[in-house]
């Protein structure tokens, strides 16, 4: 019986010589190399494959950094799924209210980073992040407004990957004829207005007062401006204020020199009645400046831009833009997701996004890079703007929270409602929307 077993493991080990000796043998015989640690030599590891879905930026920056990040990591693919902006958030929603887990990495607006973390969708980031990179999030090395965006109940849920906030574009060669000063308050601001626009026959100012969401981010500023808020650091509802009531007030005041239409106004009407000469102030994102300084553009050279002004006994105040890189928390891959995630926020990419699709950096020494300057010198006055930036309320249910503002603004805003009777409808609002 000893002799046939001998027999026959002799003739296994023939056998399997036969066969290529190596399990991961390919059919040449050629051995393949080990794909990662641990693995046998010879087995070659098959890439992780995941998904990436933002908004469409139509100009294939995005694109182009995922082939770039393909090329230069082949053990993860990603797979690029632009979505049409405007439909970036429901499609966002169904997906990750089902469970989707074909999700992987996703873009993330501003607002969205607290409701997605509060239901669950998007994961937390600590797990994956080493000592330097925590250090990041607090050290000043990321701004802190982003920051301030992806942290929520004390954990980074996203890593801020560009930004934006509310800025004052103001008319340099009006002010400079009138030997007026750029006003630092909103007292200030109303007074040259009314001063400048009288006399060159256009409006005072102009920001996005129609009922959407540009006009949270316009009373958001007046409020923080003022020292006050809608909700605390804890969610707690803090609307029914002293601080609020005065920026209501300095609101009242403000209407007085802007256009009658501008609650029709959302960025591109804003926009271009400054841009055809109608308003010597404006509010606005970074984004418009590039408008501005066409060449094409009848106000180029005549246009500065600073930060919004402050209420009394405050200081500016800009509402936060910008996207972040989360994590669904369906995916099946979260450790290569986050690889991915933390290459795209890296100094290299975010100065192509910087220089090729116009958008700021989380990073602040970004802002003293040459090239950057030389290419855009106002990145300098952008990056004070941001030194002010202000998150929308944090809290799962976002969306209501901001109806219940647009709504309650717009009437009084009309006429509709008291200073008083808009602080005590909209706590009220506030509070049983956020319970």
């Amino acid at each position: 019986m000893r002799q046939m077993n001998k027999m026959l493991a002799l003739i296994l080990v023939v056998l399997l010589a036969a066969c290529g000796g190596n399990a991961g043998s390919s059919n040449d015989g050629k051995s393949e190399e080990s794909g990662q640690p641990g693995q046998s030599a010879g087995v070659k590891r098959e890439p992780v494959n995941i998904t990436f879905t933002i908004f469409d930026d139509g100009v294939n920056v995005d694109r182009n950094l995922v082939e770039e990040f393909n090329r230069t990591h082949p053990d993860i693919q990603v797979t690029y799924q632009p979505v049409p902006s405007s439909e970036l958030k429901d499609r966002l929603t169904t997906w990750l209210a089902t469970g989707d887990d074909s999700l992987d990495v996703i873009g993330v607006d501003v607002v969205w980073p607290s409701q997605f973390a509060k239901t669950g969708w998007i994961r937390s980031l600590d797990e994956f992040m080493d000592e330097d990179m925590k250090k990041a999030f607090t050290d000043g090395t990321f701004l802190a407004g982003p920051v301030d965006v992806v942290t929520v109940n004390g954990q980074i849920v996203a890593i801020p990957w560009n930004s934006t906030a509310g800025m004052l574009y103001y008319r340099k060669d009006l002010l400079e004829a009138e030997g007026l000063p750029l006003p630092r308050t909103w007292d200030e601001l109303i007074a040259v207005a009314e001063q400048v626009a009288q006399k060159y026959g256009m409006s005072g100012y102009v920001g996005q007062y129609k009922q959407f969401e540009g006009l949270v981010c316009n009373i958001l500023e007046m409020m923080k401006s003022h020292g006050g808020n809608f909700l605390d650091e804890n969610g707690n509802v803090v609307f029914h204020s002293e601080e609020n009531k005065k920026a209501l007030e300095t609101l009242l005041r403000l209407k007085t020199v802007m256009p009658e239409g501008v609650v029709s106004y959302q960025e591109k009407e804003s926009q271009e009645t400054f841009l055809n000469g109608g308003a010597v102030f404006l509010r606005t994102w970074n984004s418009f400046w590039a408008n501005v300084e066409a060449e094409d553009s009848p106000l180029k050279g005549k246009v500065g831009v600073t930060t919004l002004p402050a209420g009394e006994n405050g200081t500016p105040a800009s509402t936060l833009g910008g996207w972040n890189l989360a994590i669904s928390a369906y995916s099946k891959y979260p450790k290569e997701a986050f690889t991915f995630i933390k290459w795209l926020a890296d100094a290299e990419q975010q100065k192509v996004k910087a220089l090729e699709g116009g958008r700021l950096p989380t990073l602040a020494a970004l802002y003293e890079d040459e090239e950057i300057i030389s290419a855009n010198p106002t990145i300098r006055d952008f990056y004070q703007v941001l030194q002010y930036g202000v998150s929308r309320p944090k809290t799962a249910n976002y969306g209501e929270v901001s109806e219940l503002i647009q709504d309650e603004i717009m009437r009084f805003y009309m006429g509709q409602k008291s200073v008083d009777q808009t602080l005590a409808d909209l706590h009220a609002s506030l509070e049983e929307a956020v319970r």
